[in-house]
C-alpha cells in the first residue's frame, strides 16, 4: 500500500453521489483514508472475534480498499469517531452494477444503546448509498448483501430488523498439513501449473472459461466479462498466480483451481479461492487431483494448513468432496440479501 494513495475526493462522481451519514450525537463521520487502515483492521478483527472467537483478517486485506483505482471506485468507506478515537466503520462495496455488499462494524465495548444506534444508522446509510450508486448505472432494484456468522447474534438481530433475509449458508473448511501425505496421482488426470504471468497467455483465457462455465449452475452466478475478470486479478494484492492450476483429461482442460494469500499473513495457511470442473470432467477424479496438487504444493511451501469456503447447498456435492480428501468444517456464515427501496434517495 502506497503512502500517497488516497480515496476519491469529494469532487469525484462516486463520492458526490453518496449521501451524508446520519450519526448519533457525540459521534462524527468522515471518509476513510489509507492512513486509517491499522485502526480499521483492529476494529474489524475485534468484530470477527466477537462473532466467531477468532480472526484471520490482515492489514493487507483492508489496505486493498484503497490500493488501486478499481478498488477506490468500488468501495465507499466511512469511519466513525468519538473524542478522536475510531469507534466504527461503514462500508459499501460494488460487486456488480446491481449487487452491493454492506459492512458495519462498531466497537462492542461501547454502551449497548450506542452500539445499536450506530448499527441502525450504518445500515440506513448503506441502503441509501447503494441506491445512489446504483442509480448512476440506471439500476432501479439493487440488491444489498450482508454477511452474518453463525454465532453473531448482534449482526443477525440488526440484519433481520432491517429487512435482510437469510439466503444461503457457506462453510469454511480446512485441512491441516502437518501430517499430510499426497496419494499417488491419477494417471488419467494431468494437473499442471497455469502459465498466467503474461496478460496475453492462453492459459488465462482457459482459466476464465473453465471457472465461468463450471459455476453457471451454482448459486447466485453472474457472468463477469473476461476483461473485468482480468482487471480484478491484476488489482488483487492477495492473488498468487503461482498457485493456479489447470487439470486436463485426454488433452483438454476440464478443471481449474485458483489459490491466493488470503490466510497467509495471519494463519500461515494457503487458500483455495476457486475450484471448478466442467460437467464433462465431473465424477472422474479431476477435483481431487487439483486439491491434492494444491495441498502438496502448499505443504512444500511450509504452510500449516489450507482453507476454502463452500456453498452448503452446492449442486455438485462439494462439501462431501472436500471431506473425502481430509478437510473438516470450521465456521459457518450466512449470506443475507435485501432488495433496496429505490425511492429512499
Amino acid at each position: 500500500m502506497s503512502d500517497d494513495v488516497n480515496p476519491p475526493s469529494a469532487a469525484d462522481p462516486i463520492q458526490a453521489s453518496v449521501p451524508d451519514p446520519a450519526v448519533p450525537s457525540g459521534a462524527a463521520s468522515r471518509p476513510a483514508t489509507d492512513g486509517d487502515v491499522p485502526a480499521i483492521t483492529e476494529l474489524l478483527r475485534a468484530e470477527e472475534i466477537a462473532g466467531t472467537g477468532e480472526t484471520s483478517l490482515s492489514e493487507t486485506e483492508v489496505g486493498e480498499w484503497f490500493d488501486t483505482p478499481r478498488a477506490r471506485e468500488r468501495n465507499v468507506v466511512r469511519v466513525l469517531e468519538r473524542a478522536g478515537v475510531l469507534i466504527g466503520v461503514w462500508r459499501v462495496f460494488r460487486n456488480f452494477e446491481d449487487k452491493y455488499w454492506a459492512q458495519v462494524a462498531v466497537d462492542r465495548g461501547l454502551p449497548g444503546a450506542l452500539v445499536d444506534e450506530l448499527w441502525v444508522a450504518g445500515l440506513d446509510w448503506a441502503e441509501r448509498t447503494t441506491v445512489a450508486l446504483a442509480d448512476g448505472f440506471g439500476v432501479t432494484n439493487p440488491r444489498l448483501d450482508l454477511w452474518v456468522y453463525e454465532d453473531d447474534a448482534l449482526t443477525r438481530r440488526h440484519a433481520e430488523a432491517s429487512g435482510f433475509r437469510q439466503m444461503r449458508a457457506f462453510i469454511e473448511m480446512q485441512i491441516d498439513l502437518d501430517a499430510y501425505t499426497a496419494p499417488d496421482p491419477d494417471p488419467a488426470v494431468l494437473v499442471r501449473r497455469a502459465a498466467v504471468a503474461d496478460a496475453g497467455s492462453p492459459d488465462l483465457a482457459t482459466m476464465y472459461h473453465v471457472l465461468t462455465e463450471s459455476f453457471r449452475d451454482h448459486y447466485d452466478f453472474q457472468l463477469r466479462s473476461f476483461e473485468d475478470w482480468l482487471e480484478a486479478k491484476e488489482a488483487d494484492a492477495l492473488a498468487d498466480p503461482s498457485h493456479w492450476y489447470l487439470a486436463e483429461l485426454d488433452g483438454a482442460a476440464v478443471g481449474a483451481l485458483k489459490g491466493d494469500d488470503s490466510y497467509l499473513e495471519v494463519d500461515d495457511a494457503g487458500y483455495i479461492a476457486s475450484l471448478g470442473v466442467l460437467r464433462e470432467g465431473r465424477g472422474r477424479g479431476v477435483a481431487k487431483a487439483l486439491l491434492h496438487t494444491s495441498f502438496a504444493r502448499y505443504a512444500a511451501d511450509g504452510r500449516a494448513a489450507v482453507k476454502l469456503h463452500v456453498d452448503a447447498e452446492s449442486p455438485t456435492g462439494a462439501t462431501h468432496l472436500y471431506e473425502s480428501v481430509g478437510m473438516y468444517r470450521r465456521l459457518v456464515g450466512f449470506d443475507f440479501h435485501k432488495w433496496v427501496d429505490t425511492t429512499r434517495v
